[in-house]
């Protein structure tokens, strides 16, 4: 194994891409994550609004009662 140093260099050299082929690929996958936000929002926001509907209804009830820690006992 021979030691030649003189032709090392600390850059990589960067195959070439041409500036056509970028632009059509640049957008390929965002349908994909644009979907994927709108079914994850949609479930998240139905499950918040699930959540809100039965405190609001077990509030509605009767059966969830809301005391102030500060108010103390009454009689």
């Amino acid at each position: 194994m021979r030691n030649d140093f003189d032709n090392i260099r600390a850059e990589r050299e960067t195959p070439y891409r041409t500036a056509a082929a970028t632009p059509s690929n640049q957008y390929a996958g965002l349908w994909k994550q644009i979907a994927i936000g709108i079914v994850v929002g949609h479930l998240s926001l139905g499950l918040i609004g699930a959540v809100v509907w039965m405190v609001a209804a077990q509030l509605l009830v009767g059966d969830v009662q809301i005391v102030a820690p500060w108010a103390g006992k009454q009689g």
